[in-house]
């Protein structure tokens, strides 16, 4: 993802703006920006950088694709795979979800995270100010976290090229554990955790691997217009959040 310092630094502020209050039985979220990923093509000319993202994506694709057919044809049904071997698909069907991640947010702007994670941030504030039950409080820090909700990209789309401004906005976040909450802990959480919500404008793109014990998840405004585009592609991923939460709950709460 193409990030830049001056936006990483900024979204340290991010959750800062509001205190450290404690709400009932609600979870502690540090919202912020994703720290950057260094990449050998982050300095190359945009059409060779997306080139390239595109090429890592098919090789993922075509990778995932050979190993689960040599699965297929060995062991049958899933359910019958030796567990080292499925986990191995797992891995690679992550890798192929966030190659194509990469590809899909490669002109993607950094300035436009921190504005991501300003508005998901106020979201939450904003469902809090109505009198909504609560099920986050915002903190200034990932150690005084239960959970940290981080965005990685921003984008947007025109439904229509003619259209004078983007109508579909996108935002890639991932969920991880902040430091009140036990590793351990949030690796209860199924790997393969996905929002059932009916309704909820969001969906999960990867789930965590041992080197990368994270969530992403994808959120979008669901159509519409130009206007409030941005603020309602945050929404649904605070909402996303929500669900995050309350469908694991039990678990995050031992």
């Amino acid at each position: 993802m193409k990030k830049i310092a001056a936006a990483i630094a900024l979204g340290s502020a991010v959750s800062a703006l509001f205190g450290d209050e404690a709400v009932s039985n609600a979870f502690r979220v540090y919202v912020t920006v994703a720290s950057p990923v260094a990449s050998a093509s982050a300095s190359a000319p945009e059409s060779d950088r997306s080139a390239s993202l595109k090429v890592k994506r098919d090789q993922a694709r075509q990778l995932r694709r050979v190993v689960e057919n040599e699965l297929k044809e060995r062991f049958g049904n899933r359910t019958a795979w030796p567990a080292d071997r499925s986990a191995e698909l797992y891995g690679l069907e992550q890798a192929e979800a966030l190659a194509d991640a990469d590809y899909e947010y490669r002109k993607a702007d950094p300035r436009a995270a921190f504005e991501a994670a300003m508005d998901i941030a106020d979201s939450f504030q904003d469902k809090e100010a109505a009198g909504r039950p609560a099920r986050v409080t915002l903190v200034s820090s990932a150690g005084g976290a239960d959970l940290v909700v981080a965005v990685a990209a921003s984008r947007t789309g025109k439904t229509f090229p003619t259209q004078r401004g983007p109508d579909r906005c996108y935002i890639l976040f991932t969920v991880g554990a902040g430091g009140m909450m036990d590793g351990k802990q949030f690796a209860s959480v199924p790997a393969d955790y996905r929002i059932s919500k009916f309704g909820t404008r969001a969906w999960r793109v990867a789930g965590p691997l041992p080197d990368r014990p994270s969530f992403y998840f994808e959120a979008y405004n669901g159509g519409g217009n130009e206007f409030g585009c941005r603020s309602a592609a945050a929404n649904a991923a605070s909402a996303a959040v929500d669900k995050f939460i309350e469908d694991n709950a039990r678990v995050l709460s031992r």
